[in-house]
């Protein structure tokens, strides 16, 4: 069983959004001794985060919250009332959010105001993804990759006949995405681009339960949840192109999410409970916390990493 479907499956008390504590707040330990800040606690089971630079964004699970903090203020319920709401992103001006049961992709301003949904009657939508004007999106239940224009319209399909995408990515007009593979091994996961007026072309195969995904100028990377134990769990990377797929970091179990910056790149691991760092280019990586009530979404800015404790239902920070 697959992280998501992990996720999907799990059972909860209901929780509101609650206060925040102050950026330098006494919180857990890191492995160099740095403090983890707790920005917001009380959320209801945080699933996904993004940030745009000035706050972040994320989605709770329980209450159907999507929730938004900028900078050390106080977390903004930004909408309420959605059926499971799942992936998140981040515009100059608005939010995107899918909900996995509601079948929905919604915005809504960044400042508040009335949700607007882009799309409904969507099957399973999970991952997604935005560029100048669309935003793109997986349905894990439906097997399909979509679009749909920022002012709204009648969404595309990209992608039919896929297995349970999850995670999307989109950079320089190409999309990526990953397909967990099929049940109950998951085994045969793999990693898809589509570039305008193209077909479906596989980047990688054979991948175990490839989850999150993201992308900058040169290269795709994305972490394999791993399923043990004959397949376990990894950070790869391949180039944007195409070309073989390499290993950044082995034996990465629950590996959930990532992130990226100019330098490095940064995953949830739920399984081990921690959030870690490696360069792009490979070499050691390095817990940036351990112990954590298992961390789903991530998301850095410029000077700190975010990431969400489902468990503990908290949104928290450290510096870089």
């Amino acid at each position: 069983m697959t992280a998501f479907h992990r996720l999907a499956c799990a059972a909860a008390a209901l929780c509101a959004c609650g206060g925040a504590r102050p950026a330098g707040a006494s919180g857990d330990a890191t492995p160099d001794g740095k403090a983890i800040a707790t920005v917001a606690t009380a959320q209801g089971y945080p699933i996904n985060i993004c940030g745009d630079g000035t706050g972040v964004f994320w989605t709770n699970h329980l209450g159907g919250q999507v929730v938004g903090l900028a900078g050390d203020g106080a977390p903004k319920v930004l909408a309420d009332h959605q059926d499971y709401p799942l992936g998140i992103a981040v515009d100059q001006t608005d939010v995107y959010w899918t909900t996995l049961n509601g079948g929905t992709v919604v915005k809504v301003a960044k400042s508040g105001g009335n949700p607007v949904t882009l799309a409904s009657g969507q099957f399973g939508p999970s991952g997604i993804a935005t560029d100048d004007g669309s935003v793109y999106w997986t349905n894990t239940y439906g097997g399909t990759v979509m679009t749909v224009s920022k002012a709204g319209g009648k969404p595309s399909v990209l992608a039919s006949k896929q297995a349970e995408p999850a995670g999307i990515a989109v950079a320089a007009g190409v999309v990526y995405w990953t397909n967990h593979g099929t049940a109950p091994g998951f085994t045969d996961g793999s990693v898809m681009r589509l570039a305008k007026g193209g077909a479906p072309a596989a980047i990688a195969t054979g991948q175990a339960a490839p989850q999150g995904i993201a992308a900058d100028g040169t290269a795709i990377y994305w972490v394999n949840h791993g399923n043990p134990p004959q397949f376990k769990g990894a950070v790869m990377t391949a180039p944007l192109d195409g070309g073989a797929p390499s290993v950044l970091v082995a034996d990465q179990q629950g590996a959930q999410e990532l992130a990226l910056d100019d330098t490095s790149l940064y995953w949830s691991n739920e399984v081990e409970g921690s959030v870690n760092r490696v360069a792009k280019h490979g070499g050691a990586p390095a817990a940036l916390a351990r112990n954590q009530q298992r961390p789903y979404g991530v998301c850095v800015d410029t000077r700190y990493v975010y990431w969400l404790a489902y468990r503990e239902g908290s949104t928290k920070r450290i510096a870089k």
